[in-house]
């Protein structure tokens, strides 16, 4: 039977892969913070803008939670994130091409809503999957 504060993270996921954000209102707390700082802007307003964003670079987009460690006000979550990229991201235009990266997360939760959470993803993943190349340097 899944916690409170894990549904609340749950909710936070399913409104990212739903584009459904009155589901943010009801993850997040009021002044919810991001590690690193959203480029959106802070607070539950700062993640429906990067809800919209993300969904308007990524077309399809699914987020399979595979793991969740419940440890008192703290929530991890060990995501995969599938989908395809159609619009510009990381000065690449929409390739069309199916990308498949991860993310973990810590969040704090208190009285049932994220007050903050710290954020990790594959970035490395993503650009080489739409076309980025890399080369050593001299």
């Amino acid at each position: 039977m899944p916690t409170n504060n894990e549904i609340a993270v749950r909710r936070f996921y399913e409104a990212l892969s739903t584009g459904d954000t009155a589901l943010v209102d009801e993850a997040l707390a009021a002044k919810w913070e991001a590690v690193p700082p959203l480029r959106t802007g802070g607070g539950p307003e700062g993640w429906k803008a990067s809800i919209a964003h993300l969904r308007g670079v990524f077309s399809d987009l699914t987020i399979e939670i595979e793991d969740v460690v419940v440890n008192g006000d703290m929530v991890a979550v060990r995501a995969v994130n599938r989908a395809k990229q159609t619009g510009e991201l990381l000065g690449v235009e929409g390739t069309g091409r199916e990308v498949e990266f991860r993310a973990a997360d810590f969040h704090r939760v208190v009285d049932g809503r994220i007050v903050q959470t710290w954020h990790l993803e594959d970035y490395f993943a993503i650009a080489t999957q739409i076309g980025l190349e890399f080369t050593r340097g001299a």
